[in-house]
């Protein structure tokens, strides 16, 4: 429509609006990430252990909505930088990891026998049913050498605020 009118793609008032976006997105972004390393160093952290999650994006090739979503809104960089950011001015250190394969092997039991359907992780072997980030999660601490509290893996679909293998 803009290029029937002015023949071209954008206007000031666009502009504005998509300057405006980035500027609250942005806010908020800062804010989460001011509340978690805070959090984390009264908790007495040492180190965050965040996922390398910039393959994702090349290899995204699902609908055009989840594509355009993934493409014009991926901002794990940005929010990356400034937990790394935030996490020098409290002394924590942030390292990243590969994520590849973190959700193929169930924590509780170590098996590969496993079922992934849409979003849930299934052990053939224990039981175990979760949400596959969740398990990648937990995965990643094991890796790390982190131990695990005792307890459940929830099946929370987005943001698990406790995991645990039993």
């Amino acid at each position: 429509m803009l290029e029937d009118v002015k023949g071209g793609r954008t206007s000031k008032r666009l502009k504005t609006l998509y300057r405006k976006r980035r500027r609250r997105f942005r806010d908020h972004v800062n804010s989460l990430v001011s509340d978690f390393v805070s959090r984390c160093w009264r908790e007495g952290v040492s180190e965050i252990v965040c996922g390398d999650l910039r393959e994702v994006r090349k290899q995204a090739n699902f609908s055009k909505k989840s594509n355009s979503l993934i493409h014009n809104f991926w901002s794990h960089g940005y929010v990356l930088r400034r937990i790394k950011e935030k996490a020098e001015e409290y002394g924590i250190r942030v390292t990243t990891v590969e994520e590849r394969g973190a959700s193929s092997q169930c924590p509780r039991c170590g098996s590969k026998h496993m079922v992934r359907k849409g979003r849930l992780f299934r052990c053939l072997n224990c039981g175990l049913e979760a949400h596959r980030d969740a398990v990648g999660c937990v995965n990643i601490g094991l890796a790390q050498g982190e131990p695990i509290p005792a307890g459940v893996i929830n099946r929370a679909v987005t943001r698990p605020t406790l995991l645990c293998v039993p």
